[in-house]
């Protein structure tokens, strides 16, 4: 009940801020802007990049610690043999300094290992958000030329969604709906379609 109150004036909020746009618009377009990004030929390109990065990272991390846990081995079997009842004292407090620097050392190794991945997992949501944003401005400047050219002053994204979760574009003839020609657009530099291969 008080999502709906709250819910209530941010929708007619939106609907007021819309209305001078709208109605000053003579012509309106939608475009489905995920089935764009996801059938434009530089989105895959991109995400295998991505793929191969994330990959690479995966296996570095898991050689790490895999050494690790040779190293931990070692550490369990200095451990061990302090129990050995036929050491000497100096020989044990020897021994028992060597498992401490050991174990020491394994916990810098650790350490390294969880920076390495925090720091790799960073890089990668970066290059994610550089390439997205790359691609978006393609898509966009296609749009804006398309709209142009059939003379429209406002285009939608009939697959967004509003704060509510509702569809932003409620209804459409579909009549200036852009998606099609503006994918077919932007998928003509594709090298595959070049080489006679197929998307």
């Amino acid at each position: 009940m008080i999502m709906k109150r709250l819910l209530m004036p941010l929708l007619i909020l939106t609907v007021l801020a819309w209305a001078p746009m709208i109605s000053a618009a003579s012509s309106i377009g939608t475009v489905s802007l995920d089935k764009v990004y996801n059938g434009y030929w530089k989105t895959d390109v991109e995400n295998k990049k991505l793929k191969d990065k994330q990959d690479e990272v995966l296996g570095k991390i898991k050689k790490l610690n895999e050494a690790l846990q040779k190293e931990g081995d070692v550490l369990q079997r200095m451990i061990k043999a302090l129990n050995d009842p036929n050491l000497s004292i100096a020989e044990k407090t020897k021994r028992q300094q060597q498992a401490q620097a050991k174990q020491q050392e394994l916990r810098q190794q650790q350490d390294a290992i969880q920076g390495f991945q925090n720091a790799s997992q960073k890089n990668l949501e970066l290059d994610m958000r550089k390439a997205r944003e790359t691609i978006m401005e393609e898509i966009q400047q296609v749009v804006a030329a398309a709209a142009k050219s059939k003379g429209l002053d406002l285009v939608l994204d009939k697959a967004g969604r509003s704060a509510a979760i509702a569809p932003i574009v409620v209804y459409t003839t579909e009549a200036n709906d852009l998606t099609e020609e503006v994918l077919n657009q932007l998928n003509l530099s594709d090298p595959k379609k070049g080489s006679g291969g197929e998307k």
